[in-house]
């Protein structure tokens, strides 16, 4: 059935936040106008970007979890608006079980970051929070929408903010990095452009308005781009060379921002420089946004080429998973340490996402989120450690649980999440990708448990190097423990690592419909119709019809 239009809290989520930033711009030109001053003073800048971001997290938490039906799949919450008919452009957003909780993920950790970053950013204010609320309404509307070009859109309003987040507000290379980072992001758009162009033109009927809609829209509008019966059938099922190059240029697009080995380069400069605010927003969500394109694009959308290349995907996701642990292992800096323990994370999302199966699937969604909660946590933690020493250098550090007794025990619980111990929603994830990965060989299971066992050992090694043993340099002896604001900001992330990893029922029951329903929509498009081929008897004139069986799919798992 096609989804009907169904409120517009969806909307309100994704407008919200630049809306605020538009108003903040529009009172600082009236106020600088009748009062000649420069602008709106900065704490009130502040106060409305700390509030915006707030009551956007309300209205996802009470508006769409009140109303998402976890037995219903397909997106719900739908809203749909004609915008260039003509071209198949349409405002079409919607949420499901693999977007929901990335977009609860996101809309939590901006006030959260407001709060962290309170005391942190002391230059171009306003500058910081109108780039954070418009990063906000990027992320939120990649993670909603259902139309590719509101999709490509949106993906390319995410990474404008952020390359000015870190050549105004990053370190000491804060330039080289933020144009790195600007042509990584360039050749990611660009190949996914390509992409998305090419699916349209293939699954449409000559002479119509391109495919752009993913999901069916409402009646009248034509069929989505995942509805079986209007594919190219030589597409579908793999039987010309054109989905191979595609789905390479779906992998290429969002393996480079994932960052999958070998495209890796950039995140560890990337998140080194950048402010530990903007550092735990990027690891926590924007380098999100590629395993989240894989599952909404690569998989369905070319079902044939990945059954086929999943075997070497997952190969290089477990050679990632091995080289980013060790040199996680061996570095002497703490936001590079989380930087490469990401690298290894993803690595380990991406090797469920290419089981294609519904255990590794719904692990992978799972490990998204509580890999975003965990890395913002540390990142916050790791920021108030600088804050007061001056340093991430991890031999700076050493007998912190004596002078910062809660700092050390909130960093111990974020290390256990990151160790993916139980108890810990992380560890739901690790395991059921872990599980999965052995149906495809003991080798490919043990090497993924052996990544796990990595992270393990060099995370309770850090711990021990930073808050145990005796305060050996004299610089630690009078630091500040953490304050309010700072651990308010923590035990918010623990609280939901803790209560899901404890019940993840409700998380399950939430995922696992929508990822069925993505292994439904690849069984169909890969059993599409063969196309039927005409012909004629010379020496009859009669026309018959020749239905092609030289492909016999087998459907996925």
């Amino acid at each position: 059935m096609p989804p009907q239009i169904e409120g517009h809290v969806l909307s309100w989520l994704i407008g919200l936040p630049a809306g605020t930033a538009l108003a903040l711009l529009a009172l600082g030109a009236l106020h600088h106008a009748l009062f000649g001053a420069r602008g709106l003073p900065e704490v009130i800048w502040r106060l409305a970007g700390l509030f915006s971001t707030t009551l956007t997290f309300a209205l996802g938490a009470v508006g769409i979890l009140a109303d998402f039906d976890p037995e219903r799949m397909g997106p719900q919450l739908v809203e749909f608006v004609p915008w260039i008919p003509s071209l198949g452009v349409h405002y079409f957003v919607g949420v499901d079980g693999i977007s929901l909780f990335l977009v609860l993920l996101t809309t939590l950790l901006f006030p959260l970051t407001m709060l962290a970053s309170w005391k942190q950013v002391d230059r171009s204010l306003r500058s910081f929070v109108l780039l954070l609320m418009f990063l906000e309404s990027g992320l939120l509307g990649v993670l909603l929408a259902q139309n590719t070009a509101l999709f490509f859109l949106a993906w390319q309003a995410t990474w404008l903010p952020l390359f000015f987040l870190i050549g105004i507000f990053g370190g000491a290379r804060r330039v080289r990095t933020a144009t790195r980072f600007v042509m990584v992001s360039a050749l990611a758009s660009a190949c996914l452009l390509v992409a998305l162009l090419t699916v349209s033109h293939l699954s449409g009927a000559p002479g119509s308005a391109p495919l752009l809609d993913l999901a069916t829209p409402p009646a009248g509008f034509g069929p989505g781009l995942l509805d079986s019966a209007m594919l190219d059938p030589e597409m579908a099922r793999g039987t010309s060379p054109g989905p191979s190059w595609l789905f390479f240029a779906f992998v290429l697009a969002f393996g480079l921002m994932i960052p999958l080995v070998p495209f890796h380069a950039w995140l560890p400069d990337a998140l080194g420089e950048a402010p530990v605010a903007i550092t735990a927003l990027i690891a926590a969500v924007g380098i999100k946004l590629g395993a989240y394109g894989l599952l909404r694009f690569a998989l369905p959308l070319c079902p044939q080429p990945a059954a086929q290349w999943a075997p070497a995907l997952a190969c290089l996701a477990i050679i990632g998973i091995l080289y980013a642990s060790l040199i996680a292992a061996v570095q002497t800096d703490l936001k590079r340490l989380v930087a490469w323990w990401t690298i290894a994370q993803l690595g380990l999302v991406v090797l469920g996402i290419f089981s294609l199966e519904v255990h590794g699937l719904t692990g992978s969604v799972i490990l998204l989120s509580s890999h975003g909660m965990t890395v913002a946590a540390l990142y916050f933690l790791v920021g108030a450690a600088v804050e007061r020493r001056g340093t991430a250098e991890i031999v700076a550090y050493g007998g912190l649980a004596r002078p910062m007794p809660v700092f050390a025990v909130l960093l111990g619980l974020c290390v256990l999440s990151a160790m993916g111990m139980p108890a810990f929603v992380g560890f739901v994830g690790a395991f059921t990708i872990v599980l999965s990965s052995f149906s495809s060989g003991p080798a490919v299971g043990l090497t993924a448990l052996a990544g796990s066992v990595l992270a393990a050992g060099y995370w309770a090694w850090t711990f021990r190097r930073v808050a145990l043993g005796p305060v050996e340099n004299a610089e630690n002896r009078g630091l500040i423990d953490l304050d309010w604001r700072e651990r308010c900001v923590v035990i918010v992330l623990l609280l939901p690592l803790v209560w899901f990893g404890v019940h993840p029922g409700p998380v399950l029951r939430r995922v696992e419909p929508s990822v069925l329903e993505l292994l439904r929509q690849m069984d169909d498009r890969r059993m599409a119709p063969l196309p039927i081929e005409r012909f004629e008897r010379p020496d009859r004139g009669d026309e018959f019809e020749l239905i092609r069986l030289d492909v016999d799919p087998e459907p996925t798992s």
